[in-house]
């Protein structure tokens, strides 16, 4: 017996006072109380601590007769067997790295206050403390409380678990029993959820889903101004946003469309509504303010002007004020035109003729009236034409009693009255479509009329939440492929898209629904409808519309809501210029946890933010989870947030897929949940691992890393030490993402904003407070410092400055209750220092004299790259992550003043802190040095350029390097042009020869405008030739491939997208060319492609893609004449281009005009050469009005030609057929130039 109790006694298992206080009747028994239990108390059911139940313990292991608690120490918890039916000691042991020769459940009871404990991987103690802020004030545990109390109450033991929800669909009749418990026993079974399943859902829900952000949410992303437009983009407008008297009189007093807005409400599960304004709010349009706010959104989105609804009934206006106002406000920029909505108002909201508010009667008098209100409109140089001629939209046509003689009145009536000539356009509404019936000149779509005629009704495939409705409902997406699907009409159609359409604020479920809209789908819509529309111009114009701006109650808008923020506008703006890259294969999904304010958060937001600067990738953020950065992230890219092995999570990534995203990039161990679903969505990932084994175990990882490193396209971590979990990983040393600089004056703000002396030692740790970033040991050392048996000067002699510590970053609520008596007499010390978590870390650094990372386990944190980019000395424990080896690293290259220490040797760090604090300040001067080196080795831009290539290795790196000589005027649609390629690029150069107009200047600011990145080189000595110009440029590119873009030259978005995955497939491939369509100086196009010019010299062998071998290339297409003719629209294979160059470069210096030939000719004779070819005009080719030449210069440009047909003749043996073919060109151009006729002819000619 006494062994007995001694085991149960020293094991940490018994815990008298809580057996006591459980148990009144034994409040007399004292120390006895150990031997009370062994004896009879677990036979009576009495618990020896809160987390033991002998009841539970001996009911479920049926073999155990004795003490029960005595077996578990012994026996039970080596067998896995649990001491209630929630701990698990196994998962225990292994997530909270218990000593091996210590029980877990004792371990747990005397470590369950710390803040990084966790009993049990379903129960979230910080949620549980955060969201009961009593229980936190109390110091309980929160599990206990929880167990005993917490279930009782309806508490949530973590985020996804719905109390309420489980007792009422499960336990209705046994209101006694722990839910929680009950689920974990059950949670396996089918058709037991913690709350309502995401599949299930209410009216109520559906409102809360729609009124928060959506995974595609997007803050507002302005083009910029110099942003080319592939269309003319007009958008429907509604003035119904002011009181009427009419409205007033018809409707109640205030009435707006906003009224109809708020009878909106979900009639079936994932309907969108209701839909709430957010950017522009409920606005009223009886202020021109509201207008002036519009029409610089639209502008900044690639909307050039509205179509204003127009009512006009028999000389009575209505909802004119919005128009007025324009018209009195000549300073907001705003092109518009007029659809009259001749049709009736009824209070159907239908047009017809039943419940009629106001009337359409056509009456011959009041022609005039009608004509003359038009043309008062139509006299604002802001008014939208077509050509010259203004244009005029009628909503009804077939309304119009006799309208082919009534529209030829009118014309005659425009014409005569007002010397105007307007272009008639209906709508294609009711059945009414070609315009030709009406004697009309154009018709424009109304979507969702004429377009749902062939669409099929699903409502049946709907989940219906109110069983009144009988609103017809189609699917968006069989919409958007009808509408692109139809073919173009015999007469001119301006084609119409439409964001979405939903009545339902103003049918109340019985009107019509295209349901299953989403930014993408819209987007692709939009897109291709410009596609359509540049092959089929209406009166010369390239001409879309959209509805609609603002039909807020018919759920057709483009302005801001609360679900999708501007995603709507933004994917418009990239619709209309193309700018990120449309839905091309070349587009990354970015995959993190989620967006709490942490490293490996932060390092994948920046890795977005450089692809897209730098390479011009097309990204999207893919998180499990949300955060305070989500608004951050969403400023870069579309956000989605998905729950991994979800059905709806697999449909996303099929989608995905097939919208583009080729790849992924897991940013994280912990994201490899996410393995599965990407696998069956078939996206291969590259997988970027931070983690040190310590956390994966600790998150439970093991498994689903161990199958996504099996899985994975290929591995990256920042250092050796992970490749012992990942042998065949990459090794990449993470970069530098923050800018941080050492700076004097921030070194003196910092100081003076907390109280510092100038000459005091600082202490920086840099992190958020917890335990694995070691806060705890940082505050030890700051209290093990203040000791003076510590800092006792040696020999009574040193001097030590004041030392003052700063820690950087927000505590975690857990650590700040742990360590609350230890914070506050630091804080009220004055140099113990908390500013929080800051935005910029780079001033804190400056003011900080030694860095501390006193982190239990940290793979590779930022904060030291910062540290040491300001050029501060870092000490860090050993085997604490891959920060000690990079330390080790730059001791061995000489610098020496960084230390790494034992595990936790706080003394040993401490006596480092003091010899620094014995030292003068490290020199202004050699810190600004120090950090700048380092700086350079932590290039953020240099790490994700490899991170793209090791995430999307098929990928041509190519080099564009822009040529730039006094071509100002041309520069900014070049780089626009550049900016708008599909296809990402390694990088953009502008090479500036000494121009005197400004040109790099420009460049600057129109990179800046674009959000882009391009390096720009401002030569100090002109270089005097092109040739010398590229050879430099092949000199200083870094691609596999470059692209001598000429500043002059424009290109199609899909330039280098369709060369460089040409060239990719062509073995030995050292050019890549496309034809061309020219234009001239003004950019007035000069024909449609160079397939004349070709046919001319070769036939049609030029009208068809090829690949062919170099050396045939030449003797079939350059042997006699030049076919390449312009070199914006090559791709040359770098290396082979740059050997080329050096190989003719002495010879070049004797060319004028063909020197471009004898490069071609060089780079294609080398050994193996391939080339490929594109018959379609993907460049746009500038031709400059030739310059009046003498014929000295086309005696020398013959010359020229002559000598180049020699060097090719001789290559090629001097065949007799090739050196006719060169015969009859010259013998032509002889002619052409008038070199034949005698000079005395030529002169007088």
């Amino acid at each position: 017996m006494p062994t007995v109790l001694r085991c149960i006694g020293h094991s940490g298992l018994f815990d008298t006072a809580f057996y006591l206080s459980r148990n009144p009747d034994l409040q007399d028994l004292g120390s006895g109380a150990l031997a009370h239990y062994h004896s009879t108390g677990w036979r009576e059911g009495r618990k020896p601590n809160p987390f033991f139940d002998p009841g539970w313990y001996l009911a479920r292991y049926r073999d155990v007769t004795e003490d029960p608690l005595h077996h578990y120490l012994t026996r039970g918890e080596y067998e896995g067997r649990r001491p209630v039916p929630w701990f698990d000691p196994i998962w225990y042991r292994q997530a909270n790295q218990v000593p091996v020769n210590m029980n877990a459940l004792a371990h747990y009871l005397a470590n369950r206050r710390l803040p990084d404990i966790h009993p049990m991987p379903e129960f979230d103690p910080v949620f549980y403390l955060q969201n009961n802020p009593d229980v936190a004030a109390s110091g309980m545990d929160p599990v206990e409380h929880y167990m005993v109390q917490g279930f009782r109450e309806a508490r949530r033991p973590f985020a996804g678990f719905d109390p309420a929800f489980y007792r009422q669909r499960y336990l209705r009749h046994q209101p006694e029993v722990n839910a929680f418990l009950h689920w974990l026993d059950h949670r396996h079974e089918p058709g037991i959820f913690p709350a309502l399943p995401a599949h299930e859902t209410t009216i109520a829900r559906e409102i809360r889903r729609r009124t928060q952000p959506a995974a595609e949410f997007e803050e507002h992303q302005p083009l910029p101004d110099a942003s080319l437009r592939r269309a003319r983009v007009l958008a429907y407008y509604l003035p119904q946003f002011h009181p009427v008297e009419a409205n007033d009189r018809w409707w109640g007093k205030g009435f707006t469309e906003w009224t109809n807005l708020s009878r909106g409400v979900p009639r079936f599960a994932d309907h969108y509504q209701p839909r709430t304004p957010r950017d522009l709010g409920h606005y009223r349009l009886d202020s021109a303010e509201t207008l002036r706010r519009q029409a610089k959104m639209a502008h900044e989105s690639g909307v050039e002007g509205f179509i204003f609804y127009h009512y006009w009934f028999n000389g009575t206006r209505l909802l004119e004020q919005p128009m007025e106002i324009l018209l009195r406000s000549p300073e907001i920029s705003l092109p518009f035109c007029l659809m009259w909505a001749n049709e009736n108002w009824s209070r159907r909201w239908d047009g017809g003729d039943q419940d009629i508010l106001i009337s359409q009667d056509y009456r011959c008098e009041d022609d005039e009236a009608l004509i003359a209100d038009f043309a008062r409109h139509m006299r604002d140089p802001r008014y939208i034409r077509f050509g010259e001629r203004p244009v005029l939209m009628i909503y009804r046509p077939g309304a119009i009693p006799k309208a082919q003689q009534r529209l030829r009145r009118w014309r005659a009536l425009f014409r005569e009255q007002e010397g105007i000539m307007p272009v008639f356009v209906m709508a294609q509404a009711f059945d009414d479509h070609d315009p030709r019936h009406f004697g009309m000149d154009a018709a424009i779509e109304f979507p969702p009329h004429k377009l749902t005629c062939t669409c099929t009704p699903i409502e049946d495939r709907l989940d219906i939440l109110d069983q009144d409705m009988t609103a017809r409902v189609y699917d968006y997406a069989e919409l958007v492929d009808k509408a692109l699907a139809d073919p173009a009409p015999a007469f001119p159609l301006i084609r119409t898209v439409s964001p979405s359409w939903d009545n339902d604020a103003r049918r109340q479920g019985a009107g019509l629904v295209l349901h299953g809209s989403t930014p993408a789908l819209y987007e692709r819509w939009l897109s291709e409808t410009i596609e359509k529309a540049r092959d089929n111009p209406v009166f010369g114009e390239t001409l879309v519309c959209i509805n609609a701006w603002n039909e807020w109650a018919e759920g057709a808008y483009l302005e801001p809501d609360v679900h999708y923020g501007a995603a709507y506008l933004n994917a418009t703006a990239r619709a209309v210029t193309r700018l990120r890259g449309g839905l091309g294969k070349t587009r990354l999904l970015l995959i993190g946890h989620d967006a709490f304010p942490a490293g490996a958060q932060m390092l994948l937001l920046s890795l977005g933010k450089a692809l897209q600067r730098n390479h011009g990738l097309d990204i999207a953020f893919l998180l499990l989870g949300g955060g305070e950065m989500l608004p951050q992230y969403r400023q870069v890219a579309t956000v989605e947030i998905l729950r991994p092995g979800e059905p709806a999570c697999r449909e996303r990534l099929a989608s995905l897929r097939i919208e583009g995203f080729g790849a992924a990039l897991m940013n994280s161990a912990v994201t490899t949940v996410l393995t599965p679903d990407l696998v069956e969505a078939g996206i291969p990932f590259t997988l970027l691992i931070h983690e040190l084994p310590g956390m994966i175990r600790h998150h439970d990882l093991e498994r689903p890393l161990a199958e996504a490193m099996k899985r994975a396209f290929g591995l990256i971590v920042p250092g050796a030490m992970l490749t012992r979990i990942c042998p065949n990983a990459h090794i990449l040393p993470q970069g530098l993402y923050n800018p941080v600089t050492f700076t004097p004056e921030d070194r003196l703000r910092v100081r003076q904003a907390y109280g510092i002396p100038a000459l005091a030692h600082v202490v920086i740790g840099v992190g958020y407070g917890d335990t694995r970033k070691g806060f705890d040991l940082f505050l030890q050392l700051w209290s093990m410092l203040r000791s003076p048996s510590f800092t006792a000067p040696i020999n009574g002699q040193e001097t030590v400055r004041p030392i003052h510590f700063l820690w950087v970053g927000a505590l975690s609520p857990a650590i700040e209750t742990a360590l609350e008596s230890d914070l506050k007499p630091a804080l009220d010390s004055g140099n113990f220092h908390l500013p929080g978590r800051v935005d910029n870390v780079s001033p804190f650094l400056s003011a900080a004299d030694q860095f501390v990372l006193t982190s239990r386990e940290d793979p590779y944190p930022s904060a030291a790259l910062e540290a040491l980019a300001s050029g501060l000395p870092c000490a860090a424990f050993a085997r604490c992550g891959m920060i000690p080896d990079l330390l080790e690293t730059l001791a061995s290259e000489g610098d020496t003043r960084h230390a790494i220490l034992q595990p936790g040797d706080l003394p040993a760090l401490g006596s480092l802190i003091l010899k620094g604090a014995r030292l003068p300040p490290t020199a202004r001067g050699q810190r600004s040095t120090l950090g700048t080196a380092l700086r350079a080795r932590f290039s953020f831009d240099a790490y994700a350029a490899k991170v793209l290539g090791r995430a999307m290795p098929d990928l041509p790196w190519i080099s564009v390097v822009v040529l730039s000589y006094n071509y100002a005027r041309y520069l900014v649609a070049r780089l626009a042009t550049i900016f708008a390629q599909d296809c990402p690029v390694l990088e953009i150069i502008v090479l500036d020869d000494c121009s005197q107009d400004g040109s790099a200047d420009l460049a600057e600011q129109t990179a800046e405008a674009f959000a882009r990145g391009v390096r720009i080189i401002r030569q100090t000595r002109q270089s005097g030739s092109v040739f010398a110009q590229w050879q430099r440029a092949a000199e200083i590119a870094q691609g596999n491939w470059i692209w001598i873009a000429e500043a002059d030259d424009l290109s199609e978005p899909e330039f280098l997208s369709s060369l460089g995955s040409l060239a990719g497939q062509v073995k030995g491939a050292v050019m890549a060319f496309c034809d061309s369509r020219p234009i001239d100086g003004e950019g007035i196009s000069l024909g449609p492609d160079y397939q004349d010019y070709y046919r001319s010299h070769v036939g049609a062998q030029l009208g068809r893609d090829m690949v062919m071998p170099g050396q045939d290339f030449v003797r079939n297409f350059l042997g006699h004449a030049n076919l390449i003719l312009n070199v914006s629209a090559v791709l040359f294979r770098r290396e082979a281009f740059n050997a080329a160059l050096s190989a003719c470069m002495a010879e070049l210096g004797t060319y004028r005009l063909a020197g471009d030939w004898r490069v071609y000719l060089e780079i294609l004779m080398q050994p193996g050469a391939q080339i490929a070819y594109l018959a379609r005009p993907l460049n746009i080719h500038r031709r400059h009005q030739r310059s009046v030449t003498g014929a000295l210069d086309e005696s020398a440009h013959l010359a020229e030609i002559e000598r180049l047909h020699d060097e090719i003749a001789t290559r090629f043996g001097r065949a007799e057929d090739l050196m006719q073919a060169q015969k009859l060109y010259r013998d032509g151009l002889r002619r052409q130039f008038g070199l034949e006729a005698p000079p005395r002819a030529r002169l007088a000619q």
